[in-house]
């Protein structure tokens, strides 16, 4: 089935600088990868780190093609570990700690993978509401909640709720959660946690539905940013055509 996608980026209100990077590219098949990092801002070079992955992983993935989905998921995952391993290198050579989340969403023919290290998410939308999260959360709060330890009003108040359990750049031994799943949503929507903690999920869809795709990211990041605007905000949505032309 064919897919229609758009993306932004936005530093948001709060932040001096934007430390996110976010790209959309296809390879050599046409098969679309989303590529978003979220630099940690308690390290010194998390601009850069963010800045590295997505350059390097586009330009990558433009030159790929795979016979086999299987052969795409572990070029996938070797890219993120290399990845990792360049970023503590690079971070060891400068004397400046580097770290960023990584969020991964390509679609592959009639199938979807996703992997990520970090809190950057994704999600699949069905019937005009978010149906499943697709990546794992890696925050200090998102370990709770999965633990059931608190609720989800007490996650947004948690004093450790911008913590990480784990990051790329840290440490060479990461554990990078992978999701497959068939081509069954209509919307999958990726992002930093600049749009998830601003608005909730049912005001994310009401906005994704009621615009052009391109206008609905846009106004998205200006929602998110009517709401305090935080942190940097990257998005990138891809929506499955499922016999129409239109891309709203």
């Amino acid at each position: 089935m064919p897919v229609v996608y758009s993306y932004s980026y936005n530093k948001g209100l709060k932040k001096k600088k934007n430390e996110d990077a976010i790209n959309v590219v296809k390879n050599k098949q046409g098969n679309i990868i989303s590529i978003i990092c979220d630099g940690v801002s308690s390290h010194k070079d998390s601009a850069f780190s963010s800045d590295y992955i997505v350059n390097n992983f586009s330009k990558k993935w433009k030159k790929t093609k795979f016979d086999h989905y299987d052969t795409m998921k572990n070029w996938v995952i070797d890219n993120i570990k290399l990845l990792n391993l360049d970023i503590i290198k690079k971070s060891a050579e400068t004397n400046k700690k580097m770290a960023t989340t990584l969020l991964v969403t390509v679609v592959f023919e009639e199938q979807i993978l996703v992997a990520n290290v970090g809190d950057s998410l994704a999600f699949g939308i069905n019937n005009n509401r978010i149906t499943e999260m697709l990546s794992k959360d890696d925050s200090f709060v998102g370990v709770l909640l999965e633990a059931g330890v608190i609720t989800e009003e007490e996650a947004k108040v948690h004093p450790k709720r911008h913590a990480l359990t784990q990051a790329i750049g840290i440490s060479e031994n990461i554990n990078i959660h992978i999701r497959e799943e068939e081509l069954k949503f209509d919307y999958i929507l990726s992002c930093s946690d600049g749009l998830t903690t601003m608005l909730t999920e049912e005001e994310i869809t009401d906005i994704l539905m009621n615009d052009d795709l391109s206008v609905a990211v846009n106004n998205l990041i200006s929602e998110a940013n009517n709401k305090g605007g935080i942190d940097n905000i990257s998005i990138s949505v891809f929506k499955v055509l499922r016999g129409d032309n239109d891309d709203k």
